[in-house]
Protein backbone atom coordinates (compact mmCIF):
# COMPACT_ATOMS: atom_id res chain seq x y z
CA UNK A 1 0.00 0.00 0.00
CA UNK A 2 1.28 3.50 -1.12
CA UNK A 3 0.63 6.39 1.24
CA UNK A 4 0.24 8.79 -0.76
CA UNK A 5 1.44 11.80 2.04
CA UNK A 6 4.93 10.01 2.24
CA UNK A 7 5.07 10.05 -1.59
CA UNK A 8 3.94 13.49 -1.70
CA UNK A 9 6.31 14.50 0.84
CA UNK A 10 9.23 12.77 -1.06
CA UNK A 11 8.73 14.79 -4.53
CA UNK A 12 8.35 18.23 -2.48
CA UNK A 13 11.83 17.14 -0.76
CA UNK A 14 13.27 15.84 -4.54
CA UNK A 15 12.10 18.95 -5.93
CA UNK A 16 13.90 21.23 -3.24
CA UNK A 17 16.73 19.38 -3.52
CA UNK A 18 16.67 19.90 -7.48
CA UNK A 19 15.92 23.07 -7.15
CA UNK A 20 19.28 24.06 -4.25
CA UNK A 21 20.94 22.16 -6.88
CA UNK A 22 19.97 24.15 -10.01
CA UNK A 23 20.93 27.32 -7.79
CA UNK A 24 24.35 26.15 -7.12
CA UNK A 25 24.82 25.23 -10.62
CA UNK A 26 24.47 28.48 -11.96
CA UNK A 27 26.12 30.18 -9.23
CA UNK A 28 29.82 27.37 -10.15
CA UNK A 29 28.48 26.39 -13.35
CA UNK A 30 27.57 23.06 -14.27
CA UNK A 31 30.04 21.13 -13.92
CA UNK A 32 31.94 22.60 -11.13
CA UNK A 33 28.52 21.91 -9.42
CA UNK A 34 27.65 17.98 -10.24
CA UNK A 35 31.27 17.83 -9.71
CA UNK A 36 30.93 18.72 -5.86
CA UNK A 37 27.51 17.23 -5.78
CA UNK A 38 29.07 13.39 -6.15
CA UNK A 39 31.88 14.56 -3.60
CA UNK A 40 30.02 15.80 -1.29
CA UNK A 41 27.44 12.76 -1.14
CA UNK A 42 30.63 10.12 -0.50
CA UNK A 43 32.08 12.70 1.92
CA UNK A 44 29.27 13.96 4.27
CA UNK A 45 27.62 10.61 5.43
CA UNK A 46 24.49 10.44 7.34
CA UNK A 47 20.97 9.37 7.05
CA UNK A 48 18.86 11.78 8.45
CA UNK A 49 20.59 14.58 6.03
CA UNK A 50 18.81 16.69 3.41
CA UNK A 51 20.44 17.45 0.63
CA UNK A 52 20.68 21.22 1.45
CA UNK A 53 22.37 20.11 4.65
CA UNK A 54 24.68 17.73 2.98
CA UNK A 55 25.81 20.41 0.78
CA UNK A 56 25.98 23.46 3.10
CA UNK A 57 27.86 20.99 5.47
CA UNK A 58 29.97 19.80 2.85
CA UNK A 59 30.75 23.55 1.70
CA UNK A 60 31.62 24.97 5.12
CA UNK A 61 33.79 22.02 5.73
CA UNK A 62 35.83 22.19 2.53
CA UNK A 63 35.69 26.10 1.65
CA UNK A 64 36.76 26.11 5.34
CA UNK A 65 39.36 23.84 4.94
CA UNK A 66 40.47 25.83 1.57
CA UNK A 67 40.54 29.05 3.45
CA UNK A 68 43.40 27.79 6.12
CA UNK A 69 45.10 26.47 3.00
CA UNK A 70 45.03 30.05 1.32
CA UNK A 71 45.68 31.64 4.44
CA UNK A 72 48.71 29.43 4.83
CA UNK A 73 50.06 29.73 1.30
CA UNK A 74 49.35 33.90 1.64
CA UNK A 75 51.38 33.84 4.91
CA UNK A 76 54.60 31.96 2.55
CA UNK A 77 54.04 34.05 -0.25
CA UNK A 78 54.21 37.14 2.15
CA UNK A 79 57.09 36.07 3.75
CA UNK A 80 58.81 35.91 0.53
CA UNK A 81 57.28 38.95 -1.34
CA UNK A 82 55.98 41.32 0.79
CA UNK A 83 58.00 44.16 2.70
CA UNK A 84 60.68 43.23 4.79
CA UNK A 85 63.10 45.00 6.91
CA UNK A 86 65.16 47.79 4.96
CA UNK A 87 68.61 46.16 5.70
CA UNK A 88 67.46 42.10 5.43
CA UNK A 89 66.15 43.41 2.12
CA UNK A 90 69.35 45.02 1.32
CA UNK A 91 71.14 41.94 1.74
CA UNK A 92 69.57 39.92 -0.47
CA UNK A 93 69.72 42.26 -3.39
CA UNK A 94 71.00 40.02 -6.43
CA UNK A 95 72.32 41.62 -9.60
CA UNK A 96 70.17 43.84 -12.10
CA UNK A 97 68.68 45.06 -8.91
CA UNK A 98 67.28 48.97 -8.80
CA UNK A 99 67.08 49.99 -5.31
CA UNK A 100 65.76 53.75 -4.80
CA UNK A 101 66.37 55.36 -1.23
CA UNK A 102 64.57 58.25 0.73
CA UNK A 103 66.38 60.16 3.10
CA UNK A 104 67.32 63.34 4.56
CA UNK A 105 70.84 64.91 3.71
CA UNK A 106 72.43 64.11 7.26
CA UNK A 107 72.02 59.92 6.73
CA UNK A 108 71.71 59.40 3.44
CA UNK A 109 75.69 58.36 3.02
CA UNK A 110 74.84 55.94 6.09
CA UNK A 111 71.86 55.09 4.83
CA UNK A 112 73.84 53.70 1.41
CA UNK A 113 76.42 51.48 3.23
CA UNK A 114 73.95 48.17 2.82
CA UNK A 115 73.91 48.60 -0.66
CA UNK A 116 78.22 49.12 -1.33
CA UNK A 117 78.57 46.35 1.71
CA UNK A 118 76.32 43.89 -0.36
CA UNK A 119 78.43 44.76 -3.63
CA UNK A 120 81.66 44.13 -1.47
CA UNK A 121 80.48 40.59 -0.65
CA UNK A 122 79.75 39.81 -3.80
CA UNK A 123 82.97 40.87 -4.92
CA UNK A 124 81.51 43.43 -7.01
CA UNK A 125 83.11 46.83 -8.06
CA UNK A 126 81.06 49.36 -6.34
CA UNK A 127 81.00 53.16 -7.62
CA UNK A 128 79.33 56.22 -6.49
CA UNK A 129 78.73 58.90 -8.89
CA UNK A 130 78.19 61.68 -6.68
CA UNK A 131 78.07 65.47 -7.16
CA UNK A 132 81.46 66.86 -5.50
CA UNK A 133 80.20 68.46 -2.09
CA UNK A 134 78.90 64.71 -1.16
CA UNK A 135 82.21 62.69 -1.94
CA UNK A 136 83.61 63.59 1.50
CA UNK A 137 80.84 62.60 3.21
CA UNK A 138 80.62 59.29 1.67
CA UNK A 139 84.02 59.11 2.19
CA UNK A 140 83.74 59.49 5.77
CA UNK A 141 81.00 56.92 5.89
CA UNK A 142 83.11 54.59 4.19
CA UNK A 143 85.80 54.76 6.66
CA UNK A 144 83.47 54.52 9.99
CA UNK A 145 81.80 51.98 8.05
CA UNK A 146 85.15 49.62 7.76
CA UNK A 147 85.05 50.00 4.12
CA UNK A 148 88.55 51.62 4.38
CA UNK A 149 90.67 49.13 2.79
CA UNK A 150 88.20 48.43 -0.30
CA UNK A 151 88.73 52.28 -1.34
CA UNK A 152 92.15 52.27 -0.80
CA UNK A 153 92.27 49.61 -2.94
CA UNK A 154 90.30 50.18 -5.69
CA UNK A 155 87.35 47.80 -4.95
CA UNK A 156 84.92 51.30 -4.02
CA UNK A 157 85.70 54.07 -5.56
CA UNK A 158 83.88 57.58 -5.48
CA UNK A 159 83.59 59.90 -8.93
CA UNK A 160 82.42 63.41 -9.02
CA UNK A 161 79.69 63.45 -11.34
CA UNK A 162 79.30 67.06 -12.13
CA UNK A 163 80.40 67.79 -15.59
CA UNK A 164 78.07 64.85 -16.78
CA UNK A 165 75.11 66.91 -15.08
CA UNK A 166 76.07 70.38 -16.85
CA UNK A 167 76.21 68.14 -20.38
CA UNK A 168 72.82 66.58 -19.49
CA UNK A 169 71.27 70.14 -18.42
CA UNK A 170 72.52 71.67 -21.40
CA UNK A 171 72.06 69.44 -24.06
CA UNK A 172 69.83 67.17 -23.02
CA UNK A 173 71.98 63.94 -24.07
CA UNK A 174 71.86 60.65 -22.92
CA UNK A 175 74.00 58.43 -24.93
CA UNK A 176 77.48 60.20 -23.24
CA UNK A 177 76.13 59.42 -19.47
CA UNK A 178 75.22 55.57 -20.80
CA UNK A 179 78.73 55.08 -22.48
CA UNK A 180 79.85 56.33 -19.72
CA UNK A 181 78.60 53.64 -17.07
CA UNK A 182 79.52 50.67 -19.91
CA UNK A 183 82.71 52.10 -19.90
CA UNK A 184 82.57 51.54 -16.37
CA UNK A 185 81.02 47.93 -16.39
CA UNK A 186 84.02 47.38 -18.67
CA UNK A 187 87.23 48.47 -16.81
CA UNK A 188 85.69 46.44 -14.14
CA UNK A 189 85.28 43.00 -15.87
CA UNK A 190 88.94 44.17 -17.07
CA UNK A 191 89.98 44.30 -13.50
CA UNK A 192 88.40 40.99 -12.67
CA UNK A 193 85.53 42.13 -11.17
CA UNK A 194 82.18 39.98 -12.18
CA UNK A 195 79.74 43.03 -11.79
CA UNK A 196 79.06 46.96 -11.06
CA UNK A 197 77.46 48.18 -8.04
CA UNK A 198 76.44 51.38 -8.74
CA UNK A 199 75.37 54.40 -6.39
CA UNK A 200 74.17 57.03 -8.61
CA UNK A 201 72.92 60.71 -7.76
CA UNK A 202 72.32 61.93 -11.08
CA UNK A 203 68.08 61.87 -10.81
CA UNK A 204 68.39 63.28 -7.06
CA UNK A 205 70.58 66.26 -8.57
CA UNK A 206 68.59 66.72 -11.67
CA UNK A 207 65.20 66.96 -9.19
CA UNK A 208 66.62 68.94 -6.68
CA UNK A 209 68.07 71.58 -9.10
CA UNK A 210 66.91 74.62 -9.36
CA UNK A 211 65.15 74.95 -12.24
CA UNK A 212 64.33 70.97 -12.43
CA UNK A 213 64.68 68.82 -14.95
CA UNK A 214 61.58 66.17 -14.57
CA UNK A 215 61.18 64.76 -18.36
CA UNK A 216 64.66 64.56 -19.36
CA UNK A 217 64.79 62.86 -15.42
CA UNK A 218 62.30 60.56 -16.13
CA UNK A 219 64.19 59.21 -19.21
CA UNK A 220 67.50 59.17 -17.56
CA UNK A 221 65.90 56.77 -15.14
CA UNK A 222 64.10 55.00 -17.48
CA UNK A 223 67.34 54.36 -19.32
CA UNK A 224 69.28 53.40 -16.49
CA UNK A 225 66.29 51.19 -15.43
CA UNK A 226 66.94 49.56 -18.87
CA UNK A 227 70.90 49.12 -18.34
CA UNK A 228 70.26 47.41 -15.27
CA UNK A 229 68.08 44.99 -16.77
CA UNK A 230 70.54 44.07 -19.69
CA UNK A 231 73.69 44.27 -17.94
CA UNK A 232 75.73 42.71 -14.98
CA UNK A 233 75.02 45.94 -12.77
CA UNK A 234 73.35 46.81 -9.73
CA UNK A 235 71.74 50.45 -9.12
CA UNK A 236 71.08 52.40 -5.62
CA UNK A 237 69.76 55.97 -6.61
CA UNK A 238 69.72 57.83 -3.43
CA UNK A 239 66.93 60.62 -3.34
CA UNK A 240 65.87 63.09 -1.27
CA UNK A 241 62.81 62.91 1.15
CA UNK A 242 62.07 66.60 0.24
CA UNK A 243 62.43 68.82 -2.95
CA UNK A 244 61.12 71.02 -4.89
CA UNK A 245 58.30 70.25 -7.59
CA UNK A 246 54.75 68.75 -8.06
CA UNK A 247 52.94 65.99 -5.85
CA UNK A 248 52.78 63.94 -9.24
CA UNK A 249 56.26 63.85 -10.24
CA UNK A 250 57.39 61.46 -7.80
CA UNK A 251 54.18 59.32 -8.34
CA UNK A 252 55.16 58.92 -12.15
CA UNK A 253 58.88 58.05 -11.33
CA UNK A 254 57.67 55.14 -9.23
CA UNK A 255 55.25 54.14 -11.08
CA UNK A 256 56.86 54.39 -14.39
CA UNK A 257 59.66 51.88 -13.15
CA UNK A 258 57.99 49.49 -10.45
CA UNK A 259 59.37 50.76 -7.43
CA UNK A 260 56.12 51.82 -5.36
CA UNK A 261 56.43 47.93 -3.74
CA UNK A 262 59.46 48.84 -1.93
CA UNK A 263 58.83 52.02 -1.06
CA UNK A 264 57.57 51.51 2.85
CA UNK A 265 60.80 49.18 2.95
CA UNK A 266 63.24 52.19 1.63
CA UNK A 267 61.19 54.69 4.28
CA UNK A 268 62.22 52.77 6.73
CA UNK A 269 64.09 54.07 9.90
CA UNK A 270 67.68 54.53 9.19
CA UNK A 271 70.10 51.85 10.49
CA UNK A 272 71.78 52.85 13.83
Amino acid sequence: MIDVREAIEEVRQRTGDQAYWHALEMVLGTLTARTLRSTLRLKIRGEDLSERERVAKGLAEIFSAQAATVDNLARREAALRGPRPREAALQELETHSHWVDFSDPANEARRAMGFVKRGIERGAKVVALLPSPDIEAYRRELVESECGEDLDSGRVSLESVDDRLEMLKTAGVLAVLLLSIQGLIQVARGQGYPEVWLVGKIASSLFASAPQYPALTLRIEAALDSLTRTLPLSLYCPMPDHFPGEPGLMAMFLSGHGWASILDTALGPTPS
